[in-house]
């Protein structure tokens, strides 16, 4: 009886030693796992705070800049023609022409906008641009 006690004993020492080392390999599995994730995450930050520091630098930058001004009347121009009978035609019209403009004129004018305004942050977000096709 003591023979078949030990069998028995040995069948389940053999079962909780495969179980358990299946068990230390989730669990290393999961501090691998947790390692790429933290290392992720420390990337994502540092990458966060770059773009945040250069946006804050160029902001600080444009303080003894006339860029922003003139870039704000450039803007303003378009939506300020939008309301003057006399002008509304060429505005409309205007913006026909930019829209068949080449794709790199457009991402260049989009990226001197975001440089100069600190809002490196769209480019990350992706912005749509028009299609020459949608072009009057």
């Amino acid at each position: 009886m003591s023979v078949i006690l030990d069998i028995i004993g040995g069948g389940f020492g053999l079962v909780k030693g495969l179980i358990d080392n299946k068990k230390a390999k989730q669990e290393k599995q999961l501090e691998i796992d947790l390692k790429k994730m933290e290392s992720q995450a420390a990337l994502d930050m540092a990458d966060q705070k770059a773009t945040t520091d250069y946006d804050l630098a160029s902001l600080d930058a444009s303080k003894t800049s006339w860029k922003d001004e003139y870039l704000t009347i450039l803007l303003s121009m378009p939506v300020i023609g939008s309301f003057l009978p006399g002008i509304q035609d060429y505005v409309v019209n205007g913006w026909g022409y930019l829209a068949k403009a080449p794709q790199w004129f457009q991402i260049s004018f989009i990226g001197v906008i975001a440089a100069t305004f600190g809002l490196r942050w769209l480019f990350s977000r992706g912005i749509p641009i028009a299609n020459q096709t949608d072009a009057p």
